[in-house]
């Protein structure tokens, strides 16, 4: 597995959201982007503050949490 950046992460996000939300969790984000999971999870955690663009939500917490993701609107 390669190494992955919070860049690649956010630019991962900006892309998939859309108006309508998109639930998301780290393992999927990880098998599209060939990177591991918790280093996916890590920058999920520390991109939800710091997003302009869209909004990134922690929404549930099972298994695995997941994300809620949509695009901000302005």
């Amino acid at each position: 597995m390669s190494n992955i950046s919070r860049q690649t992460v956010h630019a991962y996000l900006v892309k998939t959201a859309s108006s309508e939300p998109t639930y998301l969790r780290a393992r999927e984000i990880a098998t599209d982007l060939d990177a591991s999971p918790k280093a996916v999870a890590q920058y999920l955690s520390q991109l939800q503050d710091d997003l302009v663009d869209v909004s990134l939500e922690q929404w549930s917490r099972s298994k695995s949490t997941t994300w809620r993701l949509e695009v901000n609107e302005s």
